[in-house]
């Protein structure tokens, strides 16, 4: 079809009308399917009387801040690398230390400002007692009281011996090696986790330093025992070599770092009535304690026909700093120095000496002003190389200075006998003692202003009761893992485990410093 034909077609459509016509379309009706929840009412009663108060509050409103960052936080860049001119780098160091080291210096010839502010302690200074322990199976025997204490090396542990100390003659006691775990949750007070029985009567203990399960022992009849508590057969060491015993009851017992060679491994140290003060080797093969030094002490003195016995050495302690110099006091109340290195002849024909497998040397390099009766302990200060405290039956509490012969300060509480001391190991001028009749006595040196010297020595600032209030306190002993932990032994025994305020294990800022002044005063006195 031609486009004009097209054109004409559609010209005629739109010319044409459109009509339109209306149409009805049935109705649909729908139900409401929609059906509302009945409402449920439950009546019940409240627990109390008063009615339900409304109230209408306002909250506190929120109120927003915004604020702008000074930088942009951007990713790191990866290569973070910054190079430096050493050689102006070594000019700046080299500019700048003479003045850094100049004030420096300066510091330390000032005093330090913070020694004269004095801690303030708060809370209670009371010790709390937190266990009391006892071994009832051993107890039968009235006579048995506890004798020695020694803490584990880790601390968790306390090893208590039994033995009396009343003996005419032979011993005719049965003697025993105890341990309590304090750090269990659940500790039975009357039954130790571990428990040794001994021939005769145990009369002092030493934990080794570094080994927690492994204890020596001396007994009444002059043996030494070894234990290793981790072991299924416990017994490692004893004294096989019969002419190396003692001859007499074992008085101390300590482990000390071996001076003369490595100074790593420890040597034991005992003590003993018959005058011997021997070295062992703890842990060799075979079980046996092998003996590598002995000194011997004897009378010089006095009624000739006693010139040349032994005279009975009752305690020793070691000095922190050179382990070859030592304390020893013996039982006619002689106080003496000691040196491992000795080499002096000693002259006298008791008997069992020439037996020995070494031959023993006089340890004496000086003498210090005696007490008038036995002296039971010695102990130095672990801050102090020079300062040493001793105990005696006479009823004192010395300290002494190595450097002279004269004692510089002294104790008299008036308690009876002093059996035991020890320092504090966290406070340098804090020392316990255990009394005949005055329980554990604590001593603070700590000067204070408007308190005399004379009062100062003479009042303990606590005393700690025993069991039944008026046993003794045979022995005490510091937790050097937990130095507010304090176990002491009594006559009646049984062993108090104590807690002592943070007043005796804090130190003050200038406490060492106290403490060296009053070594040094004592060569004025």
């Amino acid at each position: 079809m031609s486009k004009s034909n097209r054109d004409e077609i559609d010209s005629e459509l739109n010319r044409k009308p459109v009509t339109f016509t209306d149409e009805t379309l049935p109705v649909i009706s729908c139900k409401e399917i929609v059906e509302k929840d009945p409402v449920h009412s439950v009546n019940a009663s409240v627990q109390t009387k008063f009615e339900v108060q409304l109230a209408d509050a306002t909250c506190q409103s929120i109120k927003h801040k915004e604020c702008e960052v000074q930088t942009d936080v951007g990713e790191k860049p990866a290569d973070d690398h910054v190079e430096i001119d050493m050689s102006r780098f070594n000019k700046f160091l080299g500019r700048v230390e003479p003045i850094v080291s100049y004030y420096l210096d300066d510091n330390l010839e000032r005093p330090n400002v913070l020694r004269h502010i004095k801690m303030r302690y708060t809370g209670d200074e009371t010790a709390q007692e937190l266990f009391t322990l006892s071994y009832p199976d051993i107890l039968i025997d009235k006579e048995i009281q506890v004798t020695s204490l020694s803490w584990s090396a880790n601390g968790s542990s306390i090893v208590v011996g039994y033995g009396s100390t009343s003996h005419e003659g032979l011993c005719m006691h049965k003697g025993a090696v105890c341990s309590w775990n304090i750090e269990r949750y659940k500790i039975n007070p009357n039954k130790p986790d571990i428990t040794i029985e001994t021939s005769t009567c145990v009369t002092t203990l030493a934990c080794h330093p570094e080994r927690p399960g492994i204890v020596a022992a001396g007994l009444y009849n002059g043996e030494i025992l070894v234990w290793d508590f981790r072991e299924q057969d416990s017994l490692i060491a004893r004294v096989l070599e019969r002419q190396d015993l003692h001859r007499d009851s074992v008085t101390s017992l300590q482990w000390i770092r071996e001076p003369k060679l490595s100074k790593k491994k420890f040597i034991l140290v005992s003590t003993s009535q018959d005058g011997k003060i021997l070295l062992w080797n703890p842990l060799p093969s075979k079980n046996n304690l092998k003996l590598t030094d002995a000194y011997f002490v004897a009378i010089k003195g006095g009624n000739s026909r006693s010139v040349g016995k032994p005279m009975g050495v009752t305690s020793v302690t070691f000095n922190n700093e050179d382990s070859e110099t030592f304390i020893f006091g013996c039982d006619s109340g002689f106080l003496y120095k000691g040196s491992l290195n000795s080499v002096s002849s000693v002259q006298s024909r008791e008997e069992g000496l020439a037996e020995m497998s070494i031959q023993p040397k006089n340890p004496v390099t000086m003498a210090y002003q005696s007490h008038d009766s036995p002296i039971y302990a010695v102990s130095f200060s672990p801050f102090n190389r020079h300062l040493f405290l001793t105990s005696a039956h006479d009823g004192q509490l010395r300290l002494y200075s190595q450097l002279f012969a004269n004692f510089g300060r002294c104790f008299a509480p008036a308690q009876g006998a002093i059996f035991t001391c020890r320092w504090s190991p966290s406070r340098p001028l804090v020392l316990a003692a255990g009394s005949e009749h005055g329980g554990t006595l604590i001593y603070d040196l700590e000067p204070h202003e408007g308190t005399p010297d004379s009062l100062l020595l003479s009042i303990p600032v606590q005393e700690l009761p025993s069991s039944d209030k008026r046993s003794s306190i045979n022995a005490l002993e510091f937790n050097h893992k937990t130095p507010n932990i304090l176990a002491c032994g009594d006559s009646a025994g049984a062993v108090m485990i104590w807690k002592l305020a943070e007043r005796f294990t804090t130190a003050q800022n200038d406490e060492i410093e106290n403490l060296q002044i009053l070594a040094k005063s004592f060569g004025d006195s």
